[in-house]
């Protein structure tokens, strides 16, 4: 046991101290987005009184110039810039030869879309009233798909800086940036009327969830990738 311990908490291991902070905090995003779901299935959906506060002080804000910034900030998490982005951000990591960054960040963004639709159909929330709201969505309103896939998107990328550098200031800017536009989506679908605000915490923990998976396997396989070329 003693072993086993020291070389989950190596620095030095493939399967070290990295890979166990990753394992142990996916663990935590898994039981809050668990916990989450299972409050709205016993609710059968209904908004929460938190729900309903928050959401009547933010459309409270609304005003035609802050509407006209929303509708551009909701941008961030839409499938149609993530079609584009998506895979120009992976081909310049494969131009770079990280191959591995490239298939995973792709394959973070698919995933995120995949538990998104999952989750949607499997609790099927109902969206809140539509005739307050500035967008109309189609599809079930948990989680706030534009919030999974904001928080995949520029939470991979901010993975992707942690992987390529170890100096502090990129690390710190790429996740108070990161951070910064996926509130900012968040806020925006409850702006304009498509989500509750526990769908978009749902959103931030679905994404999480992927971004997560995707750095631990990046590190892990770039460790062990170094290792079979170093000598010895």
């Amino acid at each position: 046991m003693r072993d086993f311990l020291r070389r989950r908490f190596s620095r030095e291991e493939v399967v070290g101290l990295a890979f166990t902070i990753s394992f142990l905090t996916l663990g935590a995003l898994a039981v809050a987005l668990g916990w989450l779901a299972y409050e709205i299935r016993r609710e059968h959906g209904r908004p929460s009184p938190f729900d309903v506060s928050l959401r009547s002080a933010v459309i409270a804000e609304r005003s035609p110039e802050l509407t006209t910034a929303m509708l551009g900030v909701t941008s961030g998490g839409d499938q149609r810039f993530l079609l584009f982005a998506t895979p120009v951000v992976a081909l310049v990591l494969w131009v770079k030869r990280r191959h591995v960054s490239a298939l995973l960040f792709a394959g973070c963004v698919l995933g995120g879309f995949g538990l998104s639709s999952l989750l949607k159909i499997s609790l099927a929330r109902a969206r809140p009233d539509q005739w307050s709201a500035i967008v109309r969505e189609k599809t079930y309103s948990f989680p706030s798909g534009h919030t999974v896939m904001a928080t995949v998107f520029f939470g991979g990328l901010a993975a992707i800086v942690f992987h390529l550098t170890k100096r502090r200031a990129p690390r710190v800017l790429a996740v108070a940036g990161a951070a910064a536009v996926v509130v900012a989506v968040a806020v925006s679908r409850v702006y304009l009327g498509a989500h509750w605000v526990t769908d978009t915490l749902g959103g931030m923990l679905t994404g999480l969830v992927w971004v997560v998976v995707f750095a631990a396997t990046t590190e892990t396989l770039e460790r062990a990738k170094a290792r079979r070329g170093s000598p010895g």
